[in-house]
């Protein structure tokens, strides 16, 4: 076992970028878009925000103690990994039943951030935030546009069916992914800590976004669909694209 390795994955689950960070970006997210309470928190609820919690650890921010893990170590941030957490997490908190646009946006969101695999010809998190290149880098703004505007009408975070804590913790932990992989990972002192701020005052302003558009995403508005569906196939051709040999 590495002390180290451990040490730093339990600074990543606890502190930053999950953790104590990932529960102000939820209160920040649960307060901004207005999210109602709900029911107390429950098994289905715990088990959410414990996927998004690890999800969360896994985003590549700067000076991000899980980015700092070497290969031996067995823990360095998966896109994969961080998907499949994220996807169950979500699926613990969107209401049922699932309709086919909702779904069709699900697979296209999880299919357009897989294929930015293909950017960096790896899965690692920190190697996909940090290529460069225009293809490369269209890919990934295009797949974090898609993600966020399908987020609401997938999770639907204002119908009060669970737990508001889970709600917003989910919310907040996907949208702390999706924007990480726009940030450069490695980050001189003290831009990497404004990128931080930077990101904060992202999921702020996407919170209020999400209380103006709250009628528009419960009734499955079909212009976000087609926005959210448009983007998530520009993003899979860009990324396929810029992993051509």
């Amino acid at each position: 076992m590495d002390p180290l390795g451990v040490l730093l994955e339990v600074l990543a689950l606890a502190g930053y970028p999950g953790g104590l960070f990932l529960g102000v970006m939820a209160w920040v997210t649960y307060r901004g878009a207005g999210l109602p309470a709900g029911p107390a928190l429950d098994a289905r609820g715990a088990a959410a925000i414990a996927a998004a919690l690890v999800g969360a650890a896994m985003a590549p921010l700067p000076d991000s103690p899980a980015a700092s893990l070497p290969p031996p170590g067995g823990a360095t941030p998966n896109l994969v990994a961080a998907i499949l957490l994220l996807a169950v997490a979500v699926s613990l908190v969107a209401p049922r039943p699932w309709s086919l646009p909702r779904q069709g946006l699900a697979a296209f969101g999880v299919g357009a951030l897989v294929l930015l695999g293909l950017v960096a010809a790896s899965f690692s998190l920190s190697n996909i935030a940090g290529t460069t290149g225009g293809t490369g880098v269209a890919a990934r703004i295009l797949a974090a546009v898609a993600v966020l505007v399908a987020l609401p009408l997938v999770v639907k975070p204002h119908l009060p069916t669970g737990s508001g804590a889970a709600r917003a913790m989910v919310v907040a932990s996907t949208v702390e992914v999706v924007l990480g992989l726009l940030i450069p990972p490695a980050q001189p002192w003290p831009v990497g800590p404004l990128w931080v701020l930077g990101l904060a005052v992202a999921v702020a302003a996407y919170a209020v976004l999400l209380r103006l558009v709250r009628a528009a995403t419960q009734q499955e508005n079909a212009a976000l669909v087609t926005l959210a569906a448009v983007c998530s196939a520009a993003a899979s051709v860009a990324a396929i694209i810029a992993g051509r040999p």
